[in-house]
């Protein structure tokens, strides 16, 4: 027998009135039964030398759903917490920022 398909798309986030932010998901199953799973993050985690981008939230809110949620047997909850031990194991490091991997001298416009 075939494991039943389990998709999770992510919807959207919410800045609540503490900072924190509500990253919301869709969470379906072959029988095409949809549910809300939200994901909140609290504002600690957008300050300090090791902050979360929200670009970089949404990936490390949807890795943490995908362990926790994808193939879980028990009930899931309707609304998880993102914590800060989430952030060091689904962060993914050695991306470059948006800036340009390599710099150009003046030598490279001739």
């Amino acid at each position: 027998m075939k494991d039943p398909k389990t998709t999770l798309r992510y919807l959207g986030f919410r800045t609540l009135p503490s900072g924190a932010r509500c990253l919301d998901f869709s969470l379906g199953d072959s029988e095409a039964v949809l549910r809300k799973i939200t994901v909140e993050a609290p504002k600690d985690l957008f300050s300090g030398p090791e902050r979360v981008s929200l670009q970089e939230c949404a990936g490390i809110c949807y890795e943490t759903l995908k362990c926790r949620v994808i193939g879980a047997l028990v009930t899931v909850p309707s609304v998880i917490s993102l914590t800060s031990s989430d952030v060091s194991q689904h962060r993914k490091h050695g991306k470059s920022s948006g800036r340009a991997a390599t710099r150009l001298s003046s030598a490279d416009y001739r």
